[in-house]
């Protein structure tokens, strides 16, 4: 049965010769996988639709979980993205965990990341600042929004260090449980966009932290190897 899909490639393995198996996102249908054949060959016409980041309307061909390309209009590729070394990384992580939350149709989180390709293709975002964004969207679409202005549990103004908790969201040091997450000041500052303007090691350090967090509530990760190309 053939069916028309809008997706997002988020991976894309070689398989034999020319042929490559793709993971594609779709807001309506999941996380897919089909075959493009023949598209590592020089004069491929569907060579583009099987690069990463590929944004476009899929033909497909098949039934069940056994899915063969047909055809792609491409809505965008974000190729200024691939020009820079941090915003490549951060588009990696995004697609990776895109693919990981969308098992099933998540929509939210499938806008929340084109968005994010869109802001450093295009807007002049920096790699770690969408990368931020998009773990607080992924947060808030798995129900476990976090306000960093507030403490949930008293109510007080947060202008210092804080701490991230399973069950009650965000709190300032004095009411946060003993098993909760610390955030530093200056980590709190970037992730509320309040500070955004902070070297990059804080960047990274925040970014680690609400990447564990979105684990600790939602189980999954992007892999490590993230995280050490931005060391």
């Amino acid at each position: 049965m053939d069916k028309k899909v809008i997706a997002i490639v988020t991976r894309a393995v070689p398989y034999r010769e020319s042929d490559m198996v793709l993971t594609l996102v779709s807001p309506e249908e999941g996380r897919i996988t089909a075959s493009a054949r023949g598209c590592l060959k020089p004069r491929a016409k569907l060579r583009f639709a099987a690069e990463p980041m590929n944004f476009g309307e899929y033909m497909l061909a098949g039934k069940g979980d056994r899915y063969i390309v047909t055809d792609c209009v491409q809505y965008d590729a974000f190729s200024p993205v691939t020009a820079d070394l941090d915003k490549f990384y951060s588009a990696c992580m995004i697609l990776e965990l895109l693919s990981k939350l969308s098992p099933e149709p998540q929509p939210g989180v499938f806008l929340a990341a084109v968005n994010a390709l869109k802001a450093m293709a295009y807007e002049g975002k920096e790699g770690r600042d969408a990368a931020c964004d998009f773990l607080l969207d992924a947060l808030r679409e798995g129900g476990n929004g976090l306000d960093l202005t507030t403490c949930a549990e008293c109510g007080c103004v947060l202008d210092d260090e804080a701490a991230l908790s399973e069950g009650g969201g965000v709190m300032c040091k004095h009411c946060a449980p003993w098993d909760s997450v610390k955030v530093d000041a200056s980590s709190r500052a970037f992730m509320a966009g309040e500070e955004r303007n902070v070297p990059e090691a804080i960047k990274i350090r925040a970014n680690r932290l609400l990447a564990d967090f979105l684990y600790r509530t939602q189980g999954v990760r992007p892999d490590s190897s993230y995280f050490k190309e931005q060391e």
